[in-house]
């Protein structure tokens, strides 16, 4: 197989676990400012993703405060987006005092618990939280852009969760199919809803606008003489990007079908559903706040099978910067959110494209 169609294929896994178009491939990634994720602030409007009205700062606050679980869209690469989830995270400690807190994050995976565990007992420090974690091996987005969110979490008392399935398991299927797993693999598993028609026409429509479910699980032709293979430049044109692999996948073994593209998807999904509810059943009358990209954080992704599990009141947000584009218009044409949070950007600040470098 060709690193080109391994290549594809990674990316199609990236892009659907984030949620879909981003400013810039992983290795491109901006970093936090000096300042911190605080300087990645910016003047925002709530609106109601269902009806398109605005909506008042209070009553926002206060409808998240009410809920049980709150899940906060991200585009990983996004400093922005990382500072609501920071605001969120700060405002509703605020108005929760006293209240059992869950901060549950897609950037931890499952068998990494009693590491979290002892961050938030502080018998570990950052360093050996991200070392023993494997965290740079198995997410390796700038851990700036979540520290600032842990430390506030913990500070106000509340539990650290890791979320998302294992590396190890994802990977097999990804590679090999559920067929591959073991009894003990299988254990891992939690309930998987692979039938749910809204969350298969919500792939199928991403899947498409990548280009097509062909374009990530069948073989593309060679290239003649003198002409660039699939997915390499031409001459004189720039290399695009390779992307990082996320979620676990690195990108070598058999290139993943279109369903075996969708059975990661939902093993995901379906694993920070079910430690959510997990936690949730076990702290009744808790609050979780929970992480993840924008292509977990909806109604038919993680929200929905939150609810499947019993929790009564799941509601999620996003948030969109308003680039003049069509952005805002973008995610109220077909809602899959409770909220957006609609950031605007000051006039004079040009928007990240994918060519633009990080400063390191």
């Amino acid at each position: 197989m060709s690193a080109s169609h391994r290549r594809a294929a990674v990316l199609a896994l990236a892009v659907l676990g984030c949620g879909g178009r981003y400013g810039g491939a992983p290795v491109e990634q901006p970093r936090p400012a000096k300042r911190g994720i605080d300087a990645a602030a910016l003047p925002y409007q709530i609106v109601d993703a269902r009806t398109g009205k605005s909506v008042d700062e209070p009553a926002f606050w206060t409808r998240l405060a009410a809920s049980h679980a709150v899940c906060v869209g991200e585009e990983h690469p996004n400093p922005h987006h990382h500072w609501v989830q920071l605001h969120v995270v700060r405002e509703l400690i605020k108005r929760l005092p006293g209240a059992r807190l869950a901060l549950a994050m897609e950037m931890f995976q499952r068998p990494f618990q009693g590491v979290l565990d002892d961050y938030t007992a502080r018998r570990i420090d950052e360093a050996q939280l991200r070392s023993r974690t494997g965290y740079e091996e198995r997410w390796r987005y700038d851990y700036g852009f979540y520290g600032p969110t842990v430390d506030a979490a913990v500070a106000a008392g509340a539990h650290l969760v890791a979320a998302n399935a294992a590396r190890e398991l994802t990977k097999k299927v990804s590679h090999h199919g559920l067929e591959s797993l073991t009894p003990e693999d299988r254990a891992q598993l939690p309930e998987l809803k692979l039938d749910d028609r809204a969350h298969r026409a919500w792939f199928d429509a991403l899947m498409e606008d990548m280009g097509g479910t062909s374009a990530h699980s069948q073989s593309k032709p060679e290239a003649k003489p003198g002409e660039a293979k699939p997915g390499e430049a031409k001459p004189g044109e720039k290399p695009a990007p390779k992307p990082s692999p996320q979620h676990g996948d690195d990108g070598e073994g058999e290139m993943p079908s279109a369903e075996r593209i969708y059975t990661v998807q939902v093993i995901w999904d379906e694993t920070m559903a079910d430690t959510s509810a997990r936690w949730l059943a076990a702290n009744p009358g808790g609050h979780l706040i929970l992480l993840a990209g924008n292509g977990h954080c909806h109604d038919s992704a993680v929200v929905g099978r939150m609810k499947r599990r019993g929790v009564g009141d799941a509601i999620s947000l996003r948030a969109v910067i308003d680039d003049g584009e069509g952005s805002v218009a973008e995610a109220l044409a077909r809602p899959i959110n409770d909220f957006i949070v609609v950031l605007q950007m000051p006039p004079d600040v040009r928007r990240a494209t994918p060519d633009d470098k990080d400063d390191k």
